[in-house]
């Protein structure tokens, strides 16, 4: 058993960490924005499926994890996260999908395309402070 690798995730700065929030309810997108800060994390904060793609072309790259909304990533046939699986600037950054528990079957969907994980409404400090354990050395 290597703990080593838990010892590095959890010496991770989590002020150094960027994140491209990605969530079309406002409110949500606030409290999930309020709680990442509260981590101390970066954070770029989108709410419509246009800014989104403008920001991945933008700021995309430098990002180390997004985290969007099951709809914004899946409508359309998943193009949102079709795209960032395709670029080869965004394909390596983590995809956590923030969906709710009536969502269960499109987000295994996500899972299945290339998305790393999903959160699930309400978020909890716990939680988003855990996000660090995605990001590669």
């Amino acid at each position: 058993m290597d703990n080593g690798k838990n010892i590095v995730h959890s010496q991770i700065d989590c002020s150094k960490i960027r994140i491209l929030l990605c969530d079309a309810n406002p409110e949500s997108c606030q409290e999930t924005l309020s709680l990442l800060c509260g981590c101390s994390y970066q954070v770029v904060a989108v709410w419509s499926a246009r800014e989104m793609y403008e920001t991945l072309n933008s700021e995309g790259p430098r990002a180390h994890i997004i985290l969007a909304e099951v709809n914004l990533l899946m409508s359309n046939d998943a193009h949102m996260l079709r795209h960032i699986m395709r670029e080869k600037q965004l394909q390596k950054i983590p995809v956590i999908i923030l969906t709710t528990r009536d969502q269960v079957s499109i987000t295994i969907k996500g899972l299945r395309i290339g998305a790393a994980d999903y959160l699930v409404k309400p978020l909890h400090h716990d939680e988003l402070s855990n996000l660090r354990m995605h990001v590669q050395k």
